[in-house]
C-alpha cells in the first residue's frame, strides 16, 4: 500500500461510503483532525465536537498544506473533498487503511466497563506474556509493548494515533493487543472497523453523565459494543446487573462468584497480606495466591483468567501469571512509612470505585482511615455528592483537595463535595499540601487513602497539564527513592 512515505488518497478511502468531489488522487503524508497538526500533504477530517466544528476551519487547513478534506457537507473550495455521512467513522476507516490494516494482523482483546479495566489489562498481559505471547496494552496508564511506554492523554486513543500504534506494534512482532475501550470511544466511533477476538465486560456504575446525560444512555452505549460485528467471544461479569443483560446477546462466557458461572471463585481467605482462593475455569480448578487485595481485585483476576482460558492458555500458566503480579501502578498501590502507617494510592474516582477501595481498606484498617480525594472539574457533577456519601460512610477523617479542576473553580467543586460530607473533614485545595497534611495526621496503625489520580502524572488546570504525581509526592514525603 505504501509508496515511499505517502499513500494515495484512493487507497486511504478504500471501503469508505463517500462522494468524492474533485478528480485529484494526491499523495497523503499525514492524517489530521486537529488544525495544529496539519502539515504539507495532510488529509484533514472535519469533526464536530462539543465546543468546535472542524468544518469551520477548512480554509486554515488548506493554507497549512492539506491536500484533501473529509467532510459531512460540501465546502466552498476547489480542493478535493470526500463527503461522508459521519467523519468520525470515516476517520477510523481511513486511519486503518493508511496504517496498512495492521490491527487485522494481531489478536485484539477489548475491556469494557466503568471500573477495573486497567487492572484487568495488567493481569491479562502478565498471563499472556507468561504463555509466550508478545502482548501490548493500551489504556489509562498509557501504551506498553516491548519494554516501551508511550504516554497517552486518553484511555482509548483517537483512531489516527491508535492505528499508528497498531502499526508500530506489528512491526515489533506484537501478537496480542489488550486494550481498554471506554464508553466515549464507543460513542465516538474510535474503534469502528476493529474486530475483537474477545471482549470483557467488567461492571457498570455511574460516571461520565456530563457526556451521556443519563445512566440509560451510558448503559446503552456500553451494551451496544457487544455484538458479533465487533466481537467474536464475550467474557461477562454476570454478578453485574448490566452484565446479565449483555450475557447471551452473542457467544458469551460468564464469570462471577456464583458457582453456576462458567468461571468462578470460592473459598476466599486473606492472611498476612495474601489472598488465597479456589478458581474454576470451565471445570478446571486451581488454588490461587495473590498479593492483590480486595474483592474488586478478585473480579479483575477472574475476568483476566477467564479470557486467557478462552484464548487457550492452560490454567497452570494462568495461575503463574496471576501470582507474579505484585501490584498495579496507581491501583491500591501501597507504601509503608517507617512507623507502620500505610499510604494507599488509587485511581478510584466514581462512587462505585470509592466503595470498592474504601470498604476493603476499612476492613483491614486497625486505626484511623484518612481519605484524601476530590472530583474532576467540567465533568459529571451528579457524582460529587454520591462520592462524598461513600467517603463519609468509611472515613474517620476526609481531606477534600484538587483532582483535575480543569476550567472549573476548585472552590465550587469542593463546596459541592462538602455539602454531603458528614464525617470530620478539612478542605486543602493544593494537593501536595493536602497530602503532607494527611500524612501528618497518621499514626502507626492508620491508613491514608489518596484517591482519584492513581498513576496520572499531571493535573489539568485551565487548559494546561501541570506535572504532578501522587506517588512522587508521597515518596518524597517518606524519603523513598
Amino acid at each position: 500500500m505504501f509508496w515511499g512515505k505517502f499513500v494515495y488518497i484512493q487507497q486511504i478511502i478504500n471501503g469508505l461510503k463517500c462522494q468524492v468531489v474533485g478528480t485529484d488522487n494526491p499523495d497523503v503524508t499525514n492524517l489530521s483532525c486537529d488544525t495544529s497538526t496539519v502539515t504539507q500533504g495532510s488529509l484533514f477530517f472535519c469533526l464536530k465536537g462539543q465546543q468546535y466544528d472542524g468544518h469551520n476551519f477548512f480554509r486554515k487547513v488548506i493554507g497549512d498544506g492539506a491536500v484533501a478534506i473529509v467532510t459531512e457537507r460540501k465546502l466552498d473550495t476547489s480542493l478535493l473533498q470526500i463527503i461522508v455521512p459521519n467523519t468520525r467513522i470515516a476517520m477510523s476507516v481511513c486511519a486503518k487503511n493508511f496504517y496498512e490494516n495492521s490491527a487485522d494482523k494481531m489478536r485484539l482483546v477489548a475491556i469494557v466497563g466503568t471500573n477495573g479495566k486497567t487492572s484487568t489489562s495488567y493481569i491479562l498481559q502478565n498471563i499472556l506474556q507468561k504463555a509466550g505471547t508478545n502482548t501490548a496494552v493500551v489504556g489509562t496508564n498509557g501504551v506498553f509493548f516491548n519494554n516501551q511506554h508511550i504516554a497517552c492523554n486518553l484511555t482509548t486513543p483517537d483512531p489516527i494515533l491508535l492505528h499508528k500504534l497498531f502499526k508500530q506494534m506489528h512491526q515489533n512482532n506484537v501478537q496480542t493487543v489488550v486494550m481498554e475501550v471506554s464508553a466515549h470511544a464507543i460513542a465516538l466511533q474510535k474503534v469502528y472497523g476493529l474486530h475483537f477476538d474477545v471482549a470483557i465486560f467488567t461492571n457498570f456504575s455511574q460516571d461520565h453523565l456530563d457526556f451521556f446525560r443519563t445512566m440509560q444512555n451510558y448503559a446503552d452505549v456500553k451494551s451496544s459494543f457487544f455484538c458479533q460485528d465487533n466481537v467474536t467471544n464475550a467474557v461477562v461479569n454476570v454478578d453485574d446487573a448490566l452484565g446479565k443483560q449483555i450475557y447471551g446477546k452473542m457467544p458469551s462466557v460468564s464469570y462471577g462468584f456464583d458457582l453456576n458461572c462458567d468461571c468462578f471463585v470460592q473459598n476466599i481467605q486473606t492472611l498476612d497480606g495474601l489472598t488465597t482462593f479456589e478458581m474454576s475455569l470451565f471445570g478446571n480448578r486451581a488454588i490461587v495466591q495473590t498479593k492483590l487485595q480486595g474483592q474488586f481485585n478478585i473480579y479483575n483476576i477472574l475476568s483476566a483468567s477467564a479470557t486467557a482460558s478462552v484464548l487457550g492458555v492452560p490454567i497452570s500458566t494462568i495461575v503463574d501469571g496471576v501470582e507474579q503480579v505484585e501490584h498495579i501502578d496507581g491501583r491500591n498501590q501501597t507504601l509503608i512509612r517507617n512507623d507502620g502507617a500505610k499510604i494507599v494510592i488509587d485511581f478510584a474516582h466514581t462512587p462505585d470505585g470509592l466503595e470498592n477501595i474504601l470498604s476493603y481498606l476499612r476492613s483491614v484498617c486497625k486505626g484511623q482511615l484518612i481519605v484524601l480525594f476530590g472530583c474532576g472539574g467540567n465533568r459529571d457533577k451528579f457524582k460529587r455528592p454520591l462520592m462524598a456519601e461513600v467517603v463519609s460512610k468509611y472515613a474517620d477523617f476526609a481531606i477534600v483537595s484538587n483532582d483535575n479542576p480543569r476550567y472549573e473553580d476548585p472552590k465550587v467543586i469542593a463546596k459541592d463535595i462538602v455539602s454531603r460530607l458528614s464525617c470530620k473533614h478539612k478542605v486543602v485545595l493544593n494537593r501536595s499540601q493536602a497530602t503532607e497534611y494527611a500524612l501528618s495526621l497518621a499514626s502507626c496503625n492508620d491508613i491514608v487513602a489518596i484517591l482519584g489520580k492513581g498513576a496520572e502524572r499531571y493535573q489539568e488546570i485551565k487548559g494546561k497539564k501541570v506535572p504532578y504525581s501522587d506517588l512522587e509526592v508521597v515518596s518524597r514525603l517518606l524519603n523513598v527513592t
